[in-house]
């Protein structure tokens, strides 16, 4: 009965060990970047700001998501509550390859692979409305969008740089007899 027990007991602990997430490195970079301390303004805003800095850096493509959502208070009161959070991708896992890291979080939280609305929705557990996208590739292209009227994300004409920008051709160094 006991080798019984002590086989199931074991592989118990090799499916759990099979099972357990692997930690990328790109999660390993973004778990480590500090939270801001209790004399910061805005802790949300800034943390983002830090969390950018460091996956720019790493040239992981990334997203700054403002997003604002309604909540009851203590006293039963209805609320509107605004955050600010970082939605990357992953690329070590390309199955789950969006994942959100907020100034409220000691680990990144796995997101479902939708619309920006839809993934902040789902990480806030209720409805939310998405107020403002920063959109940053891993080759650092910037976006901004907005939301518009019918709470849909709008790109700004004009906000992105051209890659192009301010380069000519280059002249071609051949001889000519």
């Amino acid at each position: 009965m006991q080798k019984i027990s002590l086989l199931a007991a074991t592989a118990a602990i090799l499916i759990a060990g099979c099972e357990a997430p692997r930690k990328s490195n790109t999660w390993a970079i973004v778990h480590a970047v500090p939270h801001s301390g209790p004399a910061a303004k805005a802790p949300a805003l800034e943390y983002a700001r830090e969390l950018h800095a460091t996956l720019q850096a790493a040239r992981v493509e990334h997203r700054i998501v403002t997003f604002t959502f309604r909540y009851r208070s203590r006293i039963l009161l209805s609320r509107e509550g605004e955050e600010t959070a970082v939605i990357y991708r992953d690329s070590a896992t390309p199955s789950r390859p969006w994942w959100l890291m907020s100034e409220r979080l000691f680990s990144p939280v796995w997101l479902p692979t939708e619309p920006v609305a839809s993934q902040v929705s789902f990480y806030v557990g209720r409805p939310a409305t998405v107020v403002k996208i920063e959109d940053f590739s891993a080759r650092h292209a910037r976006k901004h969008r907005h939301a518009g009227k019918d709470g849909k994300s709008v790109v700004k004409p004009g906000s992105h740089r051209s890659k192009s920008k301010g380069k000519k051709p280059k002249a071609s160094h051949r001889k000519t007899k």
